[in-house]
């Protein structure tokens, strides 16, 4: 039997590549709007929780569709077939969960140790940090170098969580 996150690696990325850059936002919005520490906390265990919900619904409901999509659909019937003996709505789902939750705490981790404004930046390089690694982990499923495979998810994630702060910062 293979491992979860080898049939998983989809939502692995997915999950913890947008976890950590949603918090990511949440907690560097509220530093900066000044509030205090337990409030930053406060908005990004809630911002996981509801990130965590949503995309395990999410998943949930969207694998479910793929698969009755296959066994309908006559051209997607023989990948369809190949497909759903892979994918299992419910382990998806968890891993999608888990991962968006291990995601979400890489920013949130910072203002357990920095106080406010001064948790931005460590909050911001262990967010980047992070995204790196996730990189080089997926590098254990693919056959990228782990370098390149790194450098990837740190460049695209990174573009994401400054398009979101420039545009929070333009409102």
């Amino acid at each position: 039997m293979k491992h979860p996150l080898s049939e998983n690696i989809r939502e692995t990325v997915f999950g913890i590549e947008d976890g950590a850059v949603g918090n990511l936002g949440v907690v560097i919005g509220m530093a900066q709007a000044a509030a205090p520490n337990e409030f930053i906390i406060l908005a990004g265990i809630a911002t996981m929780f509801a990130q965590t919900i949503s995309m395990s619904a999410g998943t949930y409901l969207s694998i479910k569709a793929e698969k009755e999509y296959f066994s309908v659909n006559k051209k997607g019937r023989k990948f369809g077939k190949e497909y759903a003996k892979h994918k299992v709505p419910l382990i998806s789902t968890a891993v999608m969960g888990l991962s968006v939750m291990l995601g979400a705490l890489i920013p949130l981790s910072s203002f357990f140790f920095f106080e406010g404004v001064s948790g931005i930046i460590p909050a911001i390089i262990v967010t980047l940090t992070g995204l790196f690694l996730l990189g080089v982990f997926k590098s254990k499923y693919t056959d990228n170098n782990w370098l390149n495979s790194g450098l990837e998810i740190l460049f695209v994630g990174g573009l994401a969580a400054a398009a979101g702060y420039f545009i929070g910062s333009l409102f």
